[in-house]
């Protein structure tokens, strides 16, 4: 298998461990309970200085800048598993699914981020319809910069796209 294949192939498990694969449209946002499911995370960057404190500091920093802009736009109330929750296992759309109805929400926010280079990460982020799993959003960004500014650029950027952008209706 190539070296790029195999990059790949690792991205995919990173976001489809936390967001599994969900096909489909929806109905549009609007103040909804949105399940928040931590992100995952994936450094292919090859860089020499293991960094995965500060990298899990900043996707913790993250995922926290997308709740608070995202409950502040008055869009979403944003929930996480319920404490007692286990993890769900990699892969397991039904237990996220469940973890969200569990937790009230109607909607599953997922993502993850690649660190490509020293100078580039890559994110992934969707929102699903807990009842069945059907995609209602999806966006991909590339963000310059490994610092926390950087990130909360990103995170900003991707709330902003949800806010400004739902969804259109079936």
């Amino acid at each position: 298998m190539r070296k790029a294949d195999v990059v790949l192939a690792r991205l995919a498990g990173a976001f489809l461990s936390t967001a599994t694969v969900f096909a489909g449209t929806g109905a549009a946002l609007a103040e909804e309970t949105l399940l928040l499911t931590p992100f995952g995370y994936l450094d292919t960057s090859g860089e020499p200085r293991d960094q995965s404190a500060d990298h899990a500091r900043r996707l913790a920093s993250m995922e926290a800048d997308l709740k608070n802009i995202l409950e502040s736009k008055g869009v979403f109330h944003v929930v996480t598993a319920p404490q007692d929750a286990p993890p769900c296992p990699a892969g397991e759309t039904d237990c996220i699914l469940k973890q969200a109805r569990a937790a009230g929400a109607q909607l599953v926010l997922a993502g993850a981020v690649q660190k490509a280079s020293t100078m580039e990460s890559n994110v992934w982020m969707g929102v699903f319809e807990a009842s069945d799993g059907k995609r209602v959003f999806f966006r991909q960004a590339t963000f310059r910069g490994d610092t926390d500014d950087a990130w909360r650029h990103a995170a900003a950027f991707l709330s902003r796209e949800i806010v400004e952008n739902p969804p259109a209706g079936q």
